[in-house]
């Protein structure tokens, strides 16, 4: 018996750890996705707030994992505004005061443009790096993945749920809960392109849960994929200059 007890808590364990692995190869999917291969967009914000509209059209360059140089083109009176990221790190560029500000850990999450997306969302893989992803729901069309934060993981979070589709693990929905597990935000994705085997969300649609009216929708357009972006161009002088 002892023996046999000794199997069937081997085979648990080989099940989970098996389980945790497909969940890490998941969320490491669903990400590839919604970034895309390294290259070059075009990206358009619309910020709605009650009584009035935004709109940002945006340069963005990135080497498909973990750096990117977003710079805002225009309204003119935010033009020359750039936020660069490279892994960890990250910077902001004021082309008022010319010069550029490294961002610590606790601004990550603050607004960028003052839409409902956060320098968390646009800093590459933090969702796969500060969470322990969990396959909680597997069905024929959809497959749902509940995050937590990993120990010390720098996010105001309890608990994020993703939603992809199961066949290429596109994201289809992302539902942010805070500490009290309450649902304060949701980030939609549709209208998808198929880029070197990724599936690319081309709008993507930010809404705050707890304040109604609030939203912020975000256009993919005049994208070139699979090409080889500059090593300046992610270095932080490239923050005032650009990327040629």
């Amino acid at each position: 018996m002892q023996h046999i007890s000794t199997l069937l808590l081997a085979l648990a364990l080989l099940a989970t750890a098996s389980a945790q692995t497909s969940a890490g190869e998941v969320i490491r999917a669903v990400i590839d996705n919604q970034r895309g291969a390294s290259g070059r967009v075009t990206i358009t914000i619309t910020v709605e707030r009650p009584g009035r509209t935004s709109e940002f059209i945006i340069d963005s360059v990135s080497d498909g994992y973990d750096r990117s140089l977003i710079r805002v083109v225009a309204p003119a009176r935010e033009a020359g505004q750039a936020f660069l990221t490279d892994g960890d790190n990250l910077w902001l560029y004021n082309p008022r005061l010319g010069r550029s500000l490294r961002l610590p850990p606790s601004a990550r999450g603050d607004s960028f443009l003052g839409s409902d997306i956060s320098y968390r969302d646009l800093a590459g893989r933090d969702l796969e790096a500060h969470y322990q992803a969990v396959i909680t729901t597997e069905e024929a069309e959809h497959i749902e993945l509940t995050l937590t934060p990993r120990p010390g993981a720098p996010t105001p979070y309890g608990q994020i749920v993703i939603t992809a589709d199961a066949a290429t693990y596109a994201p289809l929905s992302f539902v942010y809960y805070d500490q009290r597990g309450q649902a304060v935000r949701q980030i939609s994705f549709s209208e998808f392109a198929t880029v070197n085997d990724l599936h690319f969300p081309t709008r993507i649609e930010v809404v705050n849960l707890l304040r109604e009216g609030e939203r912020t929708t975000v256009l993919m357009s005049d994208y070139t994929f699979g090409i080889t972006i500059p090593e300046a161009c992610f270095r932080e002088a490239a923050l005032a200059r650009g990327c040629p």
